[in-house]
């Protein structure tokens, strides 16, 4: 993103997305992003009112980019196999993404406090939502609960992934052993997770 007059905002916050995604938010502030962005010291506080406010701005961005990758995937006439592939975004998006994924999700952010942030995060769950109302044919209950199950399987194999690539491969544990062949069996996994699932 190339920096020109009027667009400061977004340009700090393109910044911080980037140190983020290499770097995390350990060691983020105000004024680094400031110095990141070739900018005065002071130039970010007429735009952010503290750093959570910043770090809320790029969750809010990282959850549109999530929302524009789950929204690439084209709907089939296997419901099924939408959701399924759906799962596979989510984990590949979030092993592109570790720190981005980790701001989303864990940092704690009262997204109540933060609209736009409380918007994308939702409309990136609707999207969810969206794929089992085609295999549930309107049983809103049924939708709702479920949804929230895939959603957090999903996570759940995110975590157990990311885990297993920082073991040492030297250590044959038992928890390596099984973690291991997970990412190449993503789509075998999921679809037995789909088809268990009560459609009542």
């Amino acid at each position: 993103m190339q920096y020109h007059h009027g667009n400061l905002k977004e340009h700090l916050i393109f910044c911080a997305y980037v140190w983020i995604s290499t770097n995390g938010t350990d060691s983020i502030s105000l004024r680094n992003i400031a110095k990141i962005a070739k900018v005065s010291q002071t130039a970010p506080y007429r735009h952010f009112d503290s750093k959570e406010h910043m770090l809320a701005e790029v969750a809010t961005l990282g959850f549109e980019k999530f929302s524009s990758e789950m929204s690439n995937i084209k709907t089939t006439d296997n419901p099924a196999d939408d959701l399924v592939k759906c799962g596979v975004t989510y984990i590949e998006f979030g092993l592109a993404n570790e720190h981005i994924i980790d701001l989303m999700f864990h940092y704690p952010i009262k997204k109540t406090d933060f609209p736009d942030l409380l918007v994308s995060a939702d409309k990136a769950f609707g999207m969810l939502l969206k794929r089992l109302q085609y295999l549930h044919e309107g049983n809103e209950d049924s939708v709702q609960l479920n949804s929230i199950s895939m959603h957090a399987y999903v996570h759940g194999l995110l975590a157990i992934i990311r885990m297993n690539q920082r073991i040492d491969t030297s250590a044959k544990t038992t928890f390596f052993k099984a973690s291991s062949t997970v990412k190449e069996n993503l789509e075998k996994m999921l679809g037995a997770f789909v088809k268990s699932l009560d459609f009542s």
